[in-house]
């Protein structure tokens, strides 16, 4: 297999879907908000496309720039952590939102690679940490926890049943609105142009 990473195109935007639907939750996002998403300017959506199979999309991962405040409602956040209590509400923040992989392409570091290059181009645009809310299953590790702690991320917040009010099967819980928890990572960077490690 030849794996190339590169910015969404609106010809991949079918096999995206294909992907959230399989494996997030049927109409999680529509075609129309894909559209949206490599249109716009704060949104950051990219595939990863399997060369030796005509160039199918394996892998997509979406972040975006917002404010702060608008980052954690987004994230569903109902108050601001104490750990972000020293940022203003319009502090430029990155967002990782979501991501999904053919199970066939799976342990093969993608996520890893995305959230590493991701911080530097965040970085570059202004954005003064990552933030990100992590999917945590009952009884379950929470399956992208040592990612975001092997690229800098820290918890810094529980958020009890974030998703219950969003309508869409989750395959962890089996109901048709999340009822999982989540945890509040943040990754922040520092002025002087090296990463820090928030807490």
């Amino acid at each position: 297999m030849k794996l190339e990473t590169r910015l969404a195109q609106p010809r991949d935007l079918a096999q995206i879907k294909r992907l959230i639907d399989a494996n997030i939750s049927r109409d999680f996002y529509s075609i129309e908000d894909l559209e949206r998403m490599i249109r716009g300017e704060d949104d950051l959506l990219y595939v990863v496309v399997d060369a030796d199979r005509d160039g199918i999309v394996v892998s997509y991962f979406y972040a975006f720039l917002s404010t702060l405040d608008e980052a954690l409602h987004v994230l569903h956040v109902q108050e601001k952590p104490e750990a972000l209590q020293k940022y203003a509400g319009n502090e430029r923040v990155g967002v990782y939102k979501t991501t999904s992989t053919d199970p066939a392409y799976r342990k093969l570091g993608l996520f890893s690679s995305f959230m590493a290059n991701l911080q530097p181009v965040l970085k570059s645009r202004g954005a003064s940490m990552i933030v990100a809310a992590a999917l945590r299953p009952f009884g379950q590790e929470i399956p992208i926890r040592h990612v975001l702690m092997k690229t800098g991320f820290v918890p810094v917040l529980t958020l009890h049943s974030p998703w219950a009010g969003t309508k869409g099967y989750c395959p962890y819980c089996r109901q048709d609105a999340c009822i999982c928890d989540a945890v509040l990572y943040i990754r922040e960077f520092s002025e002087e142009g090296d990463e820090k490690h928030g807490g």
